[in-house]
């Protein structure tokens, strides 16, 4: 026994002489600030890690000398390291060099309202991710937010969540103490400042680069960015002629096809590009978010003497169930996947949330270089969005008086997986509403009575500009004036989708308690669907104004 605990001793004694490990520091080499979330990996091979808080990394190696380097949004900085007489080799601070002017090849277009770092002389804390690093990481549902997770002082979350309902956080403010910014156009929510990420499903098909900027950045405009800036640059129209084709798969029966196509420019400075795919996958990570898109993307440009034109139309329709955050005692009962969310009705699959919505963008860009010294720089956009997300009207799942209620969560939710029992709300707990003269039964939201599904709505026109004139009047001193100007109008209203069994919902507005709504709207991917509950004949109203 003895032989036996010296033999283990030894060789664990051996295991940990070992371990090696290099450790170091980034900074900011211009703001002399920590990099938090910065990767650092040993070079040819997989081997990595990422900095924390202070920008301090702790990389086990198995070599005695090697190099490592860290890339992410900075000129790469490769460092070697040697392991002498100990386990471990501090390499100290080291300083990495902002990569702004990787932009200078990419930025084809519209150089004077896109706010790059690149040309200013302020200290301001910048990381650039190219197209290269963009297609690298956005494979099968990877999610733009995601590719930048390990640029420094970004954090994402909700990943568990539906497709495209992921946040980012720069410096640790939301995103709507962030400004985003597509080729110069503010693209934050116009009522609350928002990102909904679903709406921009397609970025990482034609995302040419993303310069974050942290903290108070160079932007011209007025938006909100005490967390900082993220300038998103989509490809204009190519200027040599190609294409590919591309099919990728991820978890959860993630399918998605890509094709796209450049002209380049010819002889009279005309050129096209364009670019299509769709996706569907059955869930993203969690049970429940299944989900279904296209992306399109077309481009024209054309270079007639000191002007350039580029014009661009895109866009995402897409719908995807969705996953919130629940106790910790669900997730230990159910599975960490779990999503209560969703259930069976007549054994098909019915959500009760979904998001659906399509938001297509045009974006003119025009520079002219009137002189060497002088240039004018104008983004005319516009974007229509339709769509909205559905949730329960009246008493909800949650609240319904259930004869299998688990202890864990009350109302209507199965005890056996958790999932919400359609069946029983529509065939025993509606239909023991007690019918009017007619035999007719009524959700009563106002009275907490009856289960349907609805709609909240938000279509909304936007419209806008920016403008800049540029002129350089000697070497350390420039002109800059310019404007920005945008239009806004948003409709919000509830619709009916599903009336679960009900012959309609009575409510009390306009002064009369039994209005009566009996019709049902489903609107997907910006189509509209009219479906008529049966035996009814009247339309009384169809939308309900909120």
């Amino acid at each position: 026994m003895k032989k036996l605990f010296f033999l283990v001793l030894f060789f664990t004694a051996n295991l940990l002489l070992a371990q090696k490990t290099v450790t170091g520091t980034l900074k900011d080499v211009e703001t002399d600030t920590p990099l938090l979330g910065a990767n650092v990996m040993v070079v040819g091979t997989s081997n990595g890690t990422t900095t924390d808080f202070d920008g301090k990394f702790t990389l086990e190696v198995e070599e005695d000398s090697g190099e490592i380097i860290s890339y992410i949004g900075f000129k790469p900085m490769t460092v070697a390291y040697s392991i002498e007489n100990g386990t471990t080799a501090d390499l100290g601070e080291i300083m990495m060099k902002p990569d702004a002017n990787a932009l200078g090849e990419i930025v084809v277009i519209g150089r004077g309202v896109i706010d790059l770092e690149e040309d200013r002389e302020t200290p301001i804390a910048v990381s650039t991710v190219t197209r290269q690093e963009i297609q690298k990481r956005a494979v099968g549902n990877v999610e733009f937010p995601q590719v930048l997770k390990n640029t420094p002082n970004v954090y994402v979350s909700n990943q568990s969540g539906g497709f495209g309902d992921s946040q980012m956080f720069v410096r640790g403010f939301d995103q709507t103490n962030t400004a985003f910014l597509l080729n110069g156009q503010p693209i934050n929510g116009m009522e609350d400042g928002k990102m909904y990420w679903s709406n921009w499903a397609g970025i990482t098909d034609i995302a040419n680069a993303v310069q974050v900027q942290r903290g108070l950045g160079s932007s011209k405009l007025a938006i909100s960015s005490v967390g900082g800036t993220v300038n998103i640059v989509t490809k204009a129209t190519n200027r040599t002629e190609g294409g590919f084709a591309r099919f990728l798969v991820g978890n959860g029966s993630y399918l998605k096809g890509t094709v796209s196509y450049d002209t380049g420019m010819n002889e009279n400075g005309w050129g096209f590009s364009f670019l299509l795919d769709y996706w569907k996958a059955h869930s993203k990570y969690a049970n429940g978010t299944k989900g279904e898109g296209q992306n399109y993307f077309f481009s024209v440009g054309k270079k007639a003497g000191d002007h350039n034109f580029n014009f661009l139309f895109t866009g995402a329709p897409q719908w995807h169930d969705q996953n919130y955050s629940k106790d910790r005692e669900l997730y230990d009962r159910y599975g960490i996947k779990y999503n209560n969310n969703y259930g069976f009705r007549d054994g098909e699959y019915l959500s009760l949330r979904r998001n659906y919505y399509h938001k297509p963008v045009l974006n003119l860009n025009w520079d002219w270089n009137i002189s060497e010294k002088s240039n004018l720089s104008t983004v005319i956009y516009a974007s229509f969005g339709r769509g909205g997300g559905t949730g329960d009207y009246g008493n909800g799942p949650g609240y319904i008086d259930y004869p299998n209620e688990s202890e864990l969560q009350g109302g209507a939710y199965g005890p056996n997986k958790g999932l919400i029992d359609w069946d029983y709300i529509e065939n025993v707990y509606n239909t023991s509403l007690t019918p009017d003269a007619n035999g007719n039964r009524y959700a009563r939201p106002a009275d907490y009575e009856g289960t349907i599904l609805r709609a909240s709505v938000n279509n909304h026109a936007w419209y806008g500009s920016v403008i800049n004139y540029e002129n350089n009047i000697s070497e350390n001193l420039t002109f800059n004036v310019g404007t920005d100007i945008r239009f806004y109008k948003g409709d919000h209203f509830r619709q009916i989708t599903n009336l679960l069994g009900l012959d309609g919902v009575r409510e009390p507005f306009g002064g009369n308690p039994e209005n009566t709504v009996s019709t049902t709207l489903i609107q997907i991917l910006g189509q509209l669907y009219l479906i008529m509950p049966k035996k009814r004949k009247e339309l009384i109203m169809i939308i309900l104004k909120i």
